[in-house]
């Protein structure tokens, strides 16, 4: 038994030893009543790069066509059973090769590249805005979170005769979505003209980089 002899007339200091005492007889390992506002415990909350990995992603495919929703690493298993025309290449340098842009309506077209231990969606999408205007929007999604896309950058190249259009950026990630990438400022824009001065024969041929920044 402890016995605590207190030489004071503040009763704060005594009601502060008695605690203290009161702590030190607890058994070890023993916790406080639930209702004791001194905790220890931190809550630990989530990142959103947590919960987007989470979360059901859908397909990178544009247009609203799929409706296919899945998990991050069911995306390429889900292109290669439902989209047979989405082709996979192999290197850090390919060719992606879209036919038929030359006809009219809003399309897509898709290739996976898989270098450097990872799987980038190069996509081209053809929109119909206001008054029948058409302009061609590509760009590179990675299959991975937006933090390590920013681990990546990609270079696109058109050539033609005496013309070159080249485009450089950063890749987004898979969970942000196409439609995230389709704004201006995050693609490679250009309209039905400049696509007619690189076709040929209807087809479009786009040399795509990828690199480790």
């Amino acid at each position: 038994m402890l016995t605590l002899s207190v030489y004071s007339n503040d009763y704060r200091s005594i009601l502060t030893v008695a605690f203290l005492c009161f702590l030190s007889l607890l058994p070890l390992g023993q916790h406080l009543p639930s209702r004791t506002p001194l905790s220890l415990h931190r809550e630990v909350v989530p990142s959103a790069e947590d919960l987007s990995e989470k979360s059901l992603l859908a397909c990178p495919c544009p247009g609203a066509s799929c409706k296919w929703e899945g998990p991050l690493e069911a995306i390429l298993p889900h292109l290669a059973a439902s989209h047979h025309s989405v082709v996979r290449l192999q290197g850090e340098s390919v060719v992606f090769l879209a036919t038929n842009v030359h006809l009219p309506g809003s399309a897509g077209w898709v290739t996976v590249q898989s270098c450097l231990g990872h799987h980038f969606v190069l996509v081209l999408e053809k929109q119909v805005r206001q008054e029948g205007h058409q302009r061609f929007l590509a760009f590179v999604l990675l299959l991975g979170t937006s933090r390590q896309a920013q681990g990546f950058s990609y270079r696109l190249l058109l050539n033609g005769k005496r013309r070159r259009l080249s485009w450089e950026a950063t890749p987004r990630g898979v969970a942000e979505g196409p439609a995230s990438s389709s704004l201006s400022t995050d693609s490679l824009v250009f309209d039905t003209v400049m696509a007619q001065t690189f076709t040929n024969n209807g087809s479009l041929a786009i040399n795509v980089t990828i690199s480790s920044s």
